[in-house]
């Protein structure tokens, strides 16, 4: 039973007994009687307190709100040549805004990146605005776009409008920039399994750019999500030089005139130009089909390796090779 109506029950025996003729009684009434007042007070500021948490529930704010923003970088492959170790790509970085966020969506004014990657694999060299940033000021590039390449890392900086007449949401995520890449050749030439790198979103460049998104005139900290960086070697096939036509047998005439069209006949084309390269001197001539026809038909010389069995091409050189006639 609640306590309020017990001290009602309690007041209305008290108030219809004989016993309100002692002095005693009389006395425990009055006390009896205010104490059921003060009950009922604490039970309207209860209730006055309820009201107000229903009400303003969901105006309440955590103390922990923050504006969230995060930086997203795509996953890359680069492949790079085994021989040179070299290889180039391009990183995109979009940003978004998190569902969870202080204000969702949110009216960006400008931000700043930073990026960082490993200087032994990777080179930046270029910056480039991303499609999104491309017409985000009412049709055009922002008013600010500042780039900056370190040995370690790139720093960005963007203005949408110095007056304050663009802004933009992020509900979704948007390509900000592209980043391009090459390979470290030195570090990579040889290298059959390949390497994986991570860019990392943290302050870089003297003085350090940090990674922060403007909105209101204000800075809030973004979030930057790791990126990955596939470095993939690219193996050219095995070649049998002299096999012009590449499908795989010595053929001394048929491989000659193969090699004497693509020299002299327009339009005539190969797969292969490392097999053209009968002499290995790292470039195709009229040469080549002569030390083949002198081969077939003359006793020449053998070419040189890889000959006459499927091999790689142990001359580093320019020569390209889509497609051999070895498995």
């Amino acid at each position: 039973m609640r306590t309020g109506s017990t001290n009602a029950i309690l007041l209305e025996l008290l108030s219809s007994s004989s016993l309100l003729d002692l002095p005693a009684s009389r006395s425990f009434l009055k006390w009896a009687q205010r104490f059921e007042m003060r009950c009922e007070m604490i039970r309207a500021r209860m209730r006055i307190v309820t009201l107000v948490g229903l009400f303003c529930g969901g105006f309440w704010v955590p103390s922990d709100a923050q504006v969230l923003f995060e930086y997203q970088p795509t996953p890359t492959d680069i492949p790079y040549d085994l021989t040179s170790g070299e290889g180039s790509g391009s990183v995109s970085i979009f940003n978004v805004e998190l569902p969870a966020s202080l204000g969702f969506p949110n009216n960006v004014q400008g931000w700043s990146l930073s990026l960082a990657h490993d200087p032994s694999i990777l080179e930046a060299i270029e910056i480039d605005q991303g499609s999104y940033i491309q017409t985000v000021n009412n049709g055009n590039p922002p008013d600010f776009w500042q780039t900056s390449i370190e040995a370690n890392g790139i720093t960005i900086g963007s203005v949408y409008c110095f007056t304050g007449c663009a802004s933009c949401v992020y509900e979704i995520p948007k390509e900000i920039a592209v980043i391009g890449y090459q390979t470290v050749a030195a570090t990579l030439a040889g290298d059959l399994d390949g390497e994986t790198t991570t860019l990392v979103f943290t302050p870089v460049g003297n003085p350090p750019v940090t990674n922060v998104m403007v909105v209101s005139g204000t800075s809030n900290p973004v979030n930057g999500q790791d990126g990955t960086v596939n470095l993939i070697p690219v193996l050219e096939p095995e070649i049998v030089r002299g096999d012009a036509n590449a499908n795989g047998v010595i053929e001394p005439l048929v491989d000659g005139i193969t090699a004497l069209n693509y020299l002299f006949v327009g339009g005539s084309t190969v797969s292969c130009l490392d097999t053209l390269d009968c002499n290995d001197d790292a470039s195709v001539n009229l040469a080549d089909p002569i030390m083949l026809l002198t081969w077939g038909f003359a006793m020449g010389s053998p070419l040189p390796a890889p000959f006459p069995d499927c091999g790689a091409d142990p001359t580093d050189d320019l020569l390209s090779c889509d497609a051999s006639g070895c498995p």
